[in-house]
């Protein structure tokens, strides 16, 4: 602990100095400061440190409090969005290192094709392997904004900002053509879909439909038609009603019902790839069974 005499000692010497400083500066209250100023960073240590920017080590000895300070002292500038390690406010140690990133943005436009696609529709008035061009394609253009950031010199990302539409693009529109031919008996069909189905058989009375001779919609089909012979009951999510098929059979029995139908009627056992046929005799449904046939969904 300092006693008085040394406080006093010490008190003397600043009174010196303070009037050294005034006689100095013209009695100057901004010379005293300036002056006091000095004193005092003189009895901050030198440190050594390095400070690493615009790709050079600077080695330095500095009596400064701040890594921002020490920044100004060797007289660099940062940028907007440099980057400095330990930060501007950190407190400055011996052997410290500091290195400065230099950061820079900008913003780029760059223009992108927009690639057209080819869209496919069935015409079912058209042969198969007949194709026509509806609508030409062309490609479009878009510009696409991007902000890309440099450290030191290296870029290190591309941000898309907004993407604008200059030129849409027109898909090309082709149709085909469905429609085959089918030559039987003499005859030629032409058809749009080929079906695998299970074929079954049924008749007009009560052990099929469950009404009897007599009853206001014995014999009628769904489509409101009088059911008769050359008629089917289809799913009519897959063949549409009132649609003309020729049917073959794919066994020696089943080829003998060979032959040009009527998609008339509709059964609630009659669910996708099923078709049932009208006879109009039960043991003719009971002889025909369950049958694997073909389909040709005649075009219209």
């Amino acid at each position: 602990m300092a006693t008085s005499q040394t406080r006093a000692r010490i008190a003397l010497a600043l009174g010196l100095l303070l009037a050294v400083t005034l006689l100095g500066f013209g009695g100057s209250f901004t010379g005293v400061t300036q002056q006091v100023g000095y004193t005092l960073g003189l009895l901050t240590p030198a440190r050594a440190i390095t400070i690493v920017a615009d790709g050079q080590e600077i080695a330095l000895e500095v009596r400064v409090a701040t890594v921002e300070e020490a920044l100004a002292a060797a007289k660099i500038v940062l940028g907007e969005h440099d980057r400095v390690s330990p930060e501007l406010a950190g407190k400055i140690q011996d052997q410290m290192e500091i290195v400065v990133t230099r950061v820079t943005k900008s913003q780029i436009v760059e223009h992108e094709r927009i690639y057209f696609h080819e869209i496919r529709r069935a015409n079912h008035n058209l042969e198969r392997g007949v194709t026509r061009t509806i609508q030409r394609g062309r490609e479009g253009r878009r510009a696409e904004h991007y902000e890309v950031v440099y450290e030191d010199g290296q870029r290190v990302s591309k941000t898309l900002l907004s993407s604008e539409v200059l030129e849409p693009k027109v898909d090309r529109i082709v149709e085909y053509g469905t429609i085959g031919s089918l030559s039987r008996g003499g005859n030629t069909y032409r058809f749009t879909r080929v079906l695998y189905v299970i074929a079954t058989a049924y008749t007009a009375g009560p052990e099929s439909t469950g009404k009897s001779p007599g009853h206001p919609a014995f014999g009628i089909t769904r489509s409101g038609l009088p059911v008769e012979v050359g008629h089917i009951a289809v799913d009519p999510d897959l063949i549409p009603l009132l649609s003309h098929v020729y049917v073959e059979g794919l066994c020696a029995f089943s080829a003998q019902f060979n032959g040009r139908y009527f998609a008339t009627d509709t059964g609630s056992a009659i669910q996708g790839n099923r078709i049932d046929i009208y006879f109009e005799r039960v043991e003719d449904a009971i002889r025909f069974g369950r049958r694997r046939m073909r389909v040709y969904v005649l075009a219209r």
